[in-house]
């Protein structure tokens, strides 16, 4: 059997959809398929700690990763998910500019022309 570190997951609302190993990237479906048929083995080695193994487990019907290294109840494997960086806004003008913008912007195509100041 075939063995793979999990190095990184990537996970959405319904949780981990992808795993990143050092021999490429795999979908868990396909990962949760390898693992049930006995194909493969993956695990995840937290720093400081003996490699976890990654199972399949069953909820609500639905098959989903599951790995523990602390021995708390709760999903070690969706700490190594990727956060995806947070882009900012640029602060709003404040309201009496943006009041005026709209202004000159109705006048120029209601005038068909755009107003610039030198």
């Amino acid at each position: 059997m075939t063995e793979h570190i999990i190095e990184f997951v990537a996970r959405d609302r319904t949780g981990i959809t992808t795993v990143v190993t050092a021999n490429g990237v795999t979908d868990a479906d396909t990962v949760i398929q390898a693992i049930t048929a006995g194909h493969s083995g993956y695990a995840v080695a937290a720093s400081g700690t003996r490699p976890a193994p990654v199972r399949s487990l069953m909820a609500l019907g639905t098959p989903y990763l599951f790995a523990n290294w602390d021995g708390s109840k709760r999903n070690n494997l969706h700490d190594l998910a990727f956060t995806a960086p947070i882009r900012t806004m640029p602060p709003a003008p404040p309201a009496g500019v943006r009041l005026r913008m709209a202004i000159v912007a109705s006048l120029a195509s209601l005038f068909g022309r755009s107003h610039h100041r030198a």
